[in-house]
């Protein structure tokens, strides 16, 4: 049976807004129902809400609203406040491959996370007995009958992503974990979760309580870089995790905890962006060690200084002025977290 809009209903009464074509066709799974609901509002307000706007019209926390709606600023949906703007990602439903240096391969997935599966689709898929004992696992893990769409994700857990049950049941524990914690987790931070994994190659329990530990380090990593540098606390989205890895495999941790007092000094509206953007620049300028990032700082205060005296001008000596490496660093095509 096919559907459209009533031309003439009670429903235009009130006007209309656009919403982006990419949004409905790339997102609609990959997104939850309240990171979709969060967008709908900021659109349907001429493109501009605060938080706590969208925490009183959806009945949630204005903490949870700032999570949904982070995961628009990580797609370069929207931009917030708490860093400078940035042109957003281009989505391409067709990417050509680029060709680089033979390594082992990595299993990849299109922005689509997985196949929409029918009730048809999941019947057929529960015959198989592994798969039917996965969702029964899953509904003691969830405390609850699971619903259709959680069966789904469940699945293609398994046969799109192609992680072991047991190895999926333990994604299931781990996000239902974090979520009676008070954390916002739902369908769709479990289905990246199961992608990440899965391109990870861990599908052995032992490969997954590895993972466990290493997330359990990188939430307390998160949790002191965030107070260091005076960030209003969020809980790190999946992009956000490999940033911080990013992060720890280029420098050590004092050297981080540095650049955490360098933004402090430097940022109006200190974030999670603006710090990747002074990573970044130090991985470029080649910075090793924390005398290698003090030195570099005090490279980019002097130049700062001559600049506005007007003492010299520097010919062929590349700026160092700390401010303006970090606004290109935010603003480069390069970016992506």
């Amino acid at each position: 049976m096919n559907y459209q809009i009533f031309p003439m209903g009670k429903i235009w009464e009130k006007g209309m807004f656009s919403v982006p074509s990419l949004v409905a066709k790339n997102y609609i799974k990959l997104a939850s129902e309240y990171q979709l609901k969060a967008l709908l509002l900021i659109l349907s307000n001429g493109g501009n809400a605060s938080s706590r706007e969208i925490a009183k019209t959806l009945g949630c926390t204005e903490s949870d609203a700032d999570d949904f709606l982070e995961f628009w600023v990580d797609e370069g949906v929207l931009t917030s406040d708490s860093a400078p703007a940035e042109p957003p990602k281009k989505v391409e439903e067709n990417k050509p491959e680029v060709k680089k240096e033979k390594k082992e391969p990595k299993k990849t997935f299109d922005a689509l996370p997985a196949p929409n599966l029918t009730p048809e689709d999941i019947i057929a898929a529960a015959r198989d007995p592994e798969i039917a004992q996965l969702l029964q696992s899953a509904q003691e893990v969830f405390g609850r009958t699971i619903s259709h769409a959680e069966e789904a994700l469940i699945i293609n857990m398994v046969q799109h992503y192609g992680l072991p049950s047991e190895v999926a049941l333990t994604v299931l524990h781990y996000c239902i974990g974090e979520k009676n914690k008070g954390k916002a987790i739902g369908n769709a931070y479990i289905a990246s979760m199961a992608k990440n994994w899965s391109e990870e190659g861990i599908t052995t329990l032992d490969a997954a309580e590895e993972k466990l530990q290493a997330l359990e380090n990188s939430n307390r990593l998160w949790t002191e870089i965030l107070a260091a540098g005076s960030i209003k606390y969020r809980n790190p989205s999946v992009n956000q995790r490999a940033m911080l890895k990013r992060w720890s495999e280029d420098f050590s941790v004092d050297i981080i905890f540095y650049a955490c007092e360098v933004m402090c000094e430097t940022a109006e509206n200190p974030s999670t962006r603006y710090l990747d953007g002074i990573f970044k620049n130090w991985k470029k300028a080649g910075v090793k060690t924390l005398d290698d990032a003090k030195a570099l700082c005090e490279k980019g205060k002097e130049n700062s200084t001559k600049k506005k005296t007007g003492s010299s001008k520097l010919k062929g000596d590349p700026s160092f002025d700390i401010n303006e490496i970090e606004k290109k660093a935010l603003f480069n095509d390069d970016y992506n977290i």
